[in-house]
């Protein structure tokens, strides 16, 4: 039920405060009913009035009945009181023990000629009614043997007549019960005429249906309020506790499950009654959480949610005397909820939470049926279950507050809707950007003042026309086609791109734009959002920066062809000894630079060199170095002393650009086998023969880096042919994919030496493939330079 207008506060109060005091007012009515004096049964003998019964009179049956052990039995045990359970009895064979059988006697006498009827409540677990020794009643199968015991549990009626003679008459029971925690006549049954037990029978089964068409009513507009909102989750749950509530009136009380379904397992029966409370605890939790979650914690919801539900799983599997237990030991979580319930509701109240004082109302109707019916169950009073009737009054309740809160929803929706559309036009207003509006048609509904200096349209010259206006017509199928692009990748859950396109001002100049498009529904209404940007100025400088790129591209490609036409080529002409290279740069161009060359006294000059980083700037650094190395090629001057002059002529300019560069210089002299070289911080070379392998380590410091530095030059003799390997640091300083291990000079200079009869040419490529697969990639860190040279004769 959904209530539109908030009424004021005054009155909702007077309503609450009026309906509690009439349901205390008939609970004290009914109560005040149940304890009028009415004759008790005394010995086994119930005795009354003659016209007590004609004024429309129920006359409870209870007292002291006689009971014996068994069926048929002719051997009286004693007196028993009704209602009760035989297990609180005095007789040795039942005090204690709740499972058995046993037969209730009670004699009636004083009544008058005419149609009575006895209605039964619940008498555990199955039961035979006897009328003056006539089977009257079966109900269920009781049964000796407790394999054979069929449970049934219900409130059927027996009627007969009484004749003119017979003014007294005996009603026998045998009842039998091997399932239940409790053995015995729960509640009494009730006598009267036929007319006024039907008629009572007919009243409570007609408020029965009505609080289930109520509770269904309550149920299915909580349910639609919630598919109509999607906010409220508190209805959904509420929605949820009308469904087992009315549930239950088809299980409890007058159980309409076996009219319905005669062959409904009984067993099955039990467990759905007294399981649905579990389940109702679970979702009441839930729904109270819902209103008031500042004051009902996760943490305490969850400390009372989780062991219900363990409660209820373990309740399936229990019966008889662990069952009662359980059932007992459930009425104090019970207590604790409805405690915890009460704390929440002050605190909802101390912080003015909306509906709180209709709750607190409502809560303390709910807490008197669910005591009441505890109670009742345990069988310390013998009044009837009100929940069905309570909870009904706290459902109205309910709906009264989710209208309240619904309410305010709705008038916090409109507060928050106006302030945002402020916001809105505030925001469109101050950006730079076209923001429009349309409807699924096409149609533009809002144009702001960003559009305004795009676009040179107004608002009034554009709102109501199609989008296509600002568009080409040439590109108007292009905006559709964009549209559609946009719908489609949203139902794939991609995030849609940017369309670009060309836009059309006012005054017909063509620009180029980008727009975003967006969606969303209103009711059943659709609506698209566009953010449109000129991107003009953009383009510009695009299309400027790919110029620029094409001219820095072929700059590149020209520079590449310099640094590689600036190196000796081993099959450019008809070298006197054997020589293979590798030179890989990162880019097109690279910071190594190598150099094979004769000098004037007929020694071979071997050059390498290596300026610190990669790419454009160490490539410029190689060019210079290779010219001022080119300037003392007639030099005939040992190594050490060409480093020495290398490093002055570099060092002014080296010094300004913070850089610095690695070189190595070895002369072979073919006529006598004399070598000598100089290092200025280069990694060791290595010489390798048939007998030896000698390393070139570094004579001196690196260059650039200080002035009058000093390079020694070493020598050495060699007859046999042998093999010079000069590289860069590239060629070794290589590490995994991880990059927790590096390749290493050590391995390296093994695996040229394990190689040292593979042809050169092999040499080099066979080495780049290890280096690939050692780091597991085609990808180096640095610029790699590897050459071989084979000298002396036979090499």
């Amino acid at each position: 039920m959904v209530v539109m207008l908030r009424p004021p506060k005054r009155t909702i109060r007077i309503f609450v405060t009026i309906a509690f005091f009439c349901f205390v007012s008939f609970i004290a009515t009914d109560c005040k009913r149940s304890v009028e004096p009415f004759p008790k049964a005394k010995d086994g003998i119930i005795s009354i009035n003659g016209n007590t019964l004609e004024n429309g009179t129920i006359l409870p049956l209870e007292g002291e009945w006689e009971i014996s052990e068994g069926f048929g039995s002719k051997q009286k045990l004693g007196t028993i009181q009704v209602p009760g359970f035989w297990e609180t009895s005095e007789f040795p064979n039942f005090k204690g023990n709740s499972f058995g059988t046993a037969t209730y006697k009670l004699k009636v006498t004083g009544l008058t000629p005419g149609e009575y009827a006895i209605k039964f409540h619940e008498i555990h677990n199955a039961y035979r009614a006897y009328i003056n020794g006539k089977l009257a009643l079966e109900f269920g199968k009781p049964s000796l043997d407790p394999k054979e015991e069929v449970r049934r549990i219900g409130k059927p009626i027996i009627h007969f007549p009484i004749g003119e003679k017979d003014t007294t008459f005996e009603i026998t029971l045998e009842v039998s019960n091997w399932f239940e925690g409790v053995g015995g006549i729960r509640r009494t049954p009730e006598l009267g005429t036929f007319s006024t037990i039907a008629g009572a029978d007919k009243t409570r089964r007609n408020l029965d249906f009505l609080t289930f068409g109520a509770l269904l009513f309550f149920g299915f507009s909580s349910f639609f309020f919630y598919l109509l909102t999607k906010e409220e989750s508190s209805s959904l749950y509420l929605s949820s506790v009308c469904a087992i509530l009315a549930l239950r009136i088809l299980f409890t009380e007058e159980h309409y499950i076996f009219e319905i379904f005669p062959n409904f397992p009984p067993i099955l029966e039990f467990r759905i009654d007294l399981g649905s409370l579990f389940v109702l605890a679970a979702v009441f939790l839930s729904y109270i959480r819902s209103l008031f979650p500042n004051e009902f914690k996760t943490l305490a919801f969850r400390i009372f949610l989780v062991p219900n539900w363990i409660v209820f799983g373990i309740f399936w599997f229990l019966k008889g005397d662990p069952l009662e237990l359980l059932v007992e030991a459930y009425l104090y979580y019970m207590i604790a909820l409805i405690l915890v319930v009460f704390v929440v509701m002050i605190r909802a109240i101390l912080h003015k939470r909306t509906g709180s004082f209709v709750f607190l109302a409502s809560c303390l109707l709910l807490l008197i049926g669910a005591l009441n019916d505890t109670l009742s169950r345990l069988g310390l009073i013998p009044t009837p279950f009100i929940v069905p009737y309570t909870f009904l009054l706290f459902i109205a309740f309910q709906s009264l507050l989710i209208s309240i809160r619904y309410r305010s929803l709705l008038k916090f929706t409109d507060i928050l809707n106006q302030e945002l559309q402020i916001k809105f036009r505030a925001i469109s207003a101050s950006v730079q950007e076209a923001i429009l509006v349309s409807d699924i048609s096409g149609k533009i509904l809002f144009w702001n003042e960003g559009a305004v200096k795009i676009f040179g349209w107004s608002a009034e010259e554009i709102l109501d026309s199609p989008l296509e206006k600002i568009l080409p017509e040439r590109n108007r199928n292009k905006h559709r086609n964009g549209v559609r692009r946009y719908f489609t990748s949203k139902r794939r859950r991609k995030t849609p791109k940017p369309i670009e396109m060309i836009g059309l001002r006012k005054d017909d100049t063509e620009f180029s734009l980008e727009l975003s498009l967006t969606d969303w529904m209103v009711e059943k209404d659709h609506y698209i959002g566009i953010i449109i940007r000129d991107v003009t100025q953009r383009k510009n400088l695009e299309f400027q920066r790919d110029n620029a790129l094409n001219l820095l591209q072929s700059d590149l490609q020209t520079a590449e062809k310099l640094q590689k036409s600036m190196f000796p080529n081993p099959h450019s002409k008809d070298w006197p000894f054997l020589w293979t290279v590798k030179y890989l740069p990162m880019g097109p161009i690279g910071g190594d630079i190598y150099d094979i060359r004769k000098t004037g006294n007929g020694c071979w000059r071997f050059f390498i060199a290596d300026a610190t980083g990669h790419g454009t700037q160490a490539a410029l650094l190689t060019m210079a170095i290779k010219a001022d190395y080119d300037a003392l090629k007639e030099s005939e001057s040992e190594p050490g002393i060409i480093l020495e002059q290398l490093n002055e002529r570099i060092l002014p300019m080296f010094r300004t650009l913070n850089s610095l560069f690695t070189a190595f210089v070895l002369d072979w002299d073919p006529k006598t086998g004399n070598v000598q070289y100089a290092s200025g911080g280069h990694p060791e070379q290595v010489i390798l023969s048939k007998n030896s392998k000698i390393s070139l380590p570094k004579t001196g410091p690196i260059l650039g880096l200080k002035t009058a530095a000093k390079f020694n030059t070493k020598s050495f003799h060699f007859e046999d042919p042998f093999r010079l390997f000069l590289f860069s640091d590239g060629a070794f300083e290589v590490f995994d994919k991880s990059l927790m291990q590096l390749y290493g000079e050590e391995r390296f200079h093994s695996y040229l030496q394990e190689n040292l009869y593979t042809p050169i040419q092999e040499i080099l490529d066979s080495h780049l493939q290890s280096l690939y697969r050692f780091r597991q990639s085609h990808d180096l860190t640095d610029d790699l330079t590897l050459l071989a040279v084979s000298l002396g004769e036979g090499a």
